[in-house]
Protein backbone atom coordinates (compact mmCIF):
# COMPACT_ATOMS: atom_id res chain seq x y z
CA UNK A 1 0.00 0.00 0.00
CA UNK A 2 1.18 3.54 -0.96
CA UNK A 3 1.61 6.00 1.57
CA UNK A 4 2.27 9.41 1.57
CA UNK A 5 5.72 10.94 2.96
CA UNK A 6 3.83 12.57 5.37
CA UNK A 7 2.09 9.85 6.71
CA UNK A 8 5.33 7.77 6.20
CA UNK A 9 6.89 10.07 9.28
CA UNK A 10 3.77 9.66 11.18
CA UNK A 11 3.85 5.98 11.12
CA UNK A 12 7.62 6.35 12.13
CA UNK A 13 6.70 8.76 15.18
CA UNK A 14 9.16 10.70 14.54
CA UNK A 15 8.17 14.52 15.38
CA UNK A 16 11.17 16.16 14.31
CA UNK A 17 11.18 14.59 11.22
CA UNK A 18 7.49 15.06 10.55
CA UNK A 19 8.41 19.13 11.12
CA UNK A 20 11.08 18.99 9.10
CA UNK A 21 9.43 17.10 5.95
CA UNK A 22 6.07 19.38 6.85
CA UNK A 23 8.39 22.13 6.22
CA UNK A 24 10.14 21.17 3.59
CA UNK A 25 7.14 20.72 1.97
CA UNK A 26 5.38 23.39 2.70
CA UNK A 27 8.44 25.89 1.48
CA UNK A 28 8.13 23.44 -1.95
CA UNK A 29 4.67 24.46 -2.21
CA UNK A 30 5.39 28.12 -1.95
CA UNK A 31 8.19 28.30 -4.01
CA UNK A 32 5.92 26.56 -6.88
CA UNK A 33 2.81 28.94 -5.88
CA UNK A 34 5.17 32.11 -6.66
CA UNK A 35 6.64 30.59 -9.37
CA UNK A 36 3.00 30.52 -11.24
CA UNK A 37 2.33 34.07 -9.80
CA UNK A 38 5.46 35.50 -11.19
CA UNK A 39 4.86 33.45 -14.43
CA UNK A 40 1.51 34.96 -15.13
CA UNK A 41 2.53 38.38 -13.72
CA UNK A 42 5.47 38.35 -16.53
CA UNK A 43 2.87 37.51 -19.49
CA UNK A 44 -0.16 38.55 -18.76
CA UNK A 45 -1.83 41.66 -20.77
CA UNK A 46 -1.39 44.78 -19.58
CA UNK A 47 -4.28 46.59 -21.62
CA UNK A 48 -7.97 46.09 -20.13
CA UNK A 49 -10.33 45.25 -22.21
CA UNK A 50 -8.14 45.11 -25.40
CA UNK A 51 -10.40 42.94 -27.23
CA UNK A 52 -12.65 45.63 -26.61
CA UNK A 53 -15.77 42.73 -25.75
CA UNK A 54 -17.21 45.02 -22.67
CA UNK A 55 -19.06 48.51 -22.92
CA UNK A 56 -21.14 48.16 -19.58
CA UNK A 57 -22.86 51.81 -20.39
CA UNK A 58 -23.85 50.94 -24.07
CA UNK A 59 -22.44 54.37 -25.22
CA UNK A 60 -20.12 53.08 -28.06
CA UNK A 61 -16.74 53.42 -25.85
CA UNK A 62 -15.85 50.34 -24.70
CA UNK A 63 -14.58 50.30 -20.84
CA UNK A 64 -11.30 51.24 -19.81
CA UNK A 65 -11.07 53.53 -23.15
CA UNK A 66 -11.08 56.98 -23.31
CA UNK A 67 -12.22 59.16 -26.39
CA UNK A 68 -10.00 61.94 -27.44
CA UNK A 69 -11.35 62.08 -30.73
CA UNK A 70 -12.67 65.47 -32.85
CA UNK A 71 -15.30 65.05 -35.05
CA UNK A 72 -17.62 62.12 -35.14
CA UNK A 73 -16.46 60.01 -32.23
CA UNK A 74 -14.95 56.43 -32.72
CA UNK A 75 -17.36 53.12 -31.84
CA UNK A 76 -17.16 49.65 -30.58
CA UNK A 77 -18.50 47.66 -32.87
CA UNK A 78 -20.11 44.04 -32.98
CA UNK A 79 -19.94 42.71 -36.25
CA UNK A 80 -16.41 42.48 -37.16
CA UNK A 81 -13.95 41.17 -35.39
CA UNK A 82 -10.52 38.98 -34.85
CA UNK A 83 -10.96 37.75 -31.79
CA UNK A 84 -14.04 37.43 -30.05
CA UNK A 85 -17.40 39.19 -31.04
CA UNK A 86 -16.19 42.76 -31.11
CA UNK A 87 -13.90 45.41 -32.47
CA UNK A 88 -13.20 49.21 -33.04
CA UNK A 89 -14.28 50.80 -35.58
CA UNK A 90 -12.85 54.36 -37.05
CA UNK A 91 -14.71 56.11 -39.84
CA UNK A 92 -12.31 58.51 -41.40
CA UNK A 93 -13.89 61.69 -42.74
CA UNK A 94 -12.90 65.16 -43.58
CA UNK A 95 -9.01 64.81 -41.48
CA UNK A 96 -10.64 65.04 -38.22
CA UNK A 97 -8.46 63.15 -36.12
CA UNK A 98 -10.47 60.17 -34.39
CA UNK A 99 -8.42 58.73 -31.21
CA UNK A 100 -9.05 56.53 -28.26
CA UNK A 101 -6.77 55.67 -25.28
CA UNK A 102 -5.82 53.62 -22.58
CA UNK A 103 -3.64 54.59 -19.37
CA UNK A 104 -2.09 52.04 -17.48
CA UNK A 105 -0.91 53.09 -14.03
CA UNK A 106 2.30 51.12 -13.97
CA UNK A 107 5.48 52.68 -12.92
CA UNK A 108 9.09 52.23 -14.20
CA UNK A 109 12.79 53.01 -15.13
CA UNK A 110 14.46 53.74 -18.29
CA UNK A 111 15.31 50.87 -20.10
CA UNK A 112 12.57 49.24 -19.85
CA UNK A 113 11.11 47.50 -22.42
CA UNK A 114 7.46 46.88 -23.56
CA UNK A 115 6.02 44.99 -26.30
CA UNK A 116 2.53 46.33 -28.03
CA UNK A 117 0.48 43.70 -30.60
CA UNK A 118 -2.56 44.51 -31.78
CA UNK A 119 -4.87 43.57 -34.89
CA UNK A 120 -6.21 45.57 -38.34
CA UNK A 121 -8.12 45.31 -40.93
CA UNK A 122 -8.89 48.17 -43.24
CA UNK A 123 -10.87 49.09 -46.14
CA UNK A 124 -10.52 51.95 -48.55
CA UNK A 125 -8.44 54.13 -46.37
CA UNK A 126 -7.01 57.24 -48.16
CA UNK A 127 -6.01 60.57 -47.88
CA UNK A 128 -3.00 62.65 -46.52
CA UNK A 129 -3.49 61.67 -43.18
CA UNK A 130 -1.97 58.80 -40.83
CA UNK A 131 -3.19 55.60 -38.78
CA UNK A 132 -1.03 55.16 -35.83
CA UNK A 133 -0.62 52.81 -32.95
CA UNK A 134 1.70 54.08 -29.86
CA UNK A 135 3.27 53.41 -26.92
CA UNK A 136 3.82 56.13 -24.76
CA UNK A 137 6.10 56.19 -21.30
CA UNK A 138 4.10 59.42 -19.16
CA UNK A 139 5.51 62.05 -18.28
CA UNK A 140 7.10 62.56 -21.21
CA UNK A 141 8.36 59.95 -22.89
CA UNK A 142 6.82 59.37 -26.04
CA UNK A 143 8.06 56.20 -28.50
CA UNK A 144 6.74 53.14 -30.30
CA UNK A 145 4.99 54.08 -33.53
CA UNK A 146 3.37 51.60 -35.62
CA UNK A 147 2.11 53.03 -39.20
CA UNK A 148 -0.23 50.57 -40.38
CA UNK A 149 -0.84 50.71 -44.68
CA UNK A 150 -3.67 52.93 -46.55
CA UNK A 151 -5.96 51.34 -48.85
CA UNK A 152 -7.99 48.21 -47.99
CA UNK A 153 -6.31 45.01 -46.00
CA UNK A 154 -7.30 42.21 -44.19
CA UNK A 155 -7.05 41.35 -40.47
CA UNK A 156 -3.26 41.90 -40.10
CA UNK A 157 -1.26 41.56 -36.66
CA UNK A 158 1.09 44.81 -36.44
CA UNK A 159 3.75 44.30 -32.89
CA UNK A 160 5.93 47.70 -32.15
CA UNK A 161 8.50 47.17 -29.10
CA UNK A 162 9.60 50.01 -26.50
CA UNK A 163 12.18 51.49 -24.50
CA UNK A 164 11.37 53.90 -21.90
CA UNK A 165 14.06 56.43 -22.31
CA UNK A 166 13.16 57.78 -18.66
CA UNK A 167 11.68 56.82 -15.38
CA UNK A 168 7.75 56.85 -16.07
CA UNK A 169 4.72 56.64 -13.76
CA UNK A 170 2.68 55.33 -16.41
CA UNK A 171 1.92 54.23 -19.84
CA UNK A 172 -0.67 55.19 -23.00
CA UNK A 173 -1.89 53.03 -25.24
CA UNK A 174 -2.77 55.39 -28.36
CA UNK A 175 -4.63 54.37 -31.47
CA UNK A 176 -4.98 57.74 -33.77
CA UNK A 177 -5.97 58.41 -37.22
CA UNK A 178 -6.80 60.78 -39.33
CA UNK A 179 -7.58 59.99 -42.91
CA UNK A 180 -9.71 61.58 -45.40
CA UNK A 181 -11.97 58.34 -45.96
CA UNK A 182 -12.49 54.98 -45.15
CA UNK A 183 -13.02 52.96 -42.25
CA UNK A 184 -10.06 50.66 -39.46
CA UNK A 185 -11.28 48.13 -37.33
CA UNK A 186 -8.50 47.22 -34.48
CA UNK A 187 -8.50 44.23 -32.16
CA UNK A 188 -6.74 42.07 -29.67
CA UNK A 189 -4.73 44.73 -28.68
CA UNK A 190 -1.71 43.49 -25.57
CA UNK A 191 0.90 45.52 -24.09
CA UNK A 192 3.23 43.00 -21.90
CA UNK A 193 7.04 44.04 -20.11
CA UNK A 194 10.09 42.43 -22.01
CA UNK A 195 11.88 40.52 -19.42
Amino acid sequence: MNTSPIEQCQAKGSSESSRAVLAALALAAFAVALFAVSALAAGGNLVKNGSFEKDSNGDGLPNNWSDGSSGISPKRTCNQAYVGNCSFKFVFSSNLYKNIYQEIAISGSTGDTYKLTFWMKGKEITGAGVVFVNIFFLPDDGSGYSYPSDGTSPWTKYSLTADATGDFTSIRIDIFGNENSGKAWFDSVKLVEVP
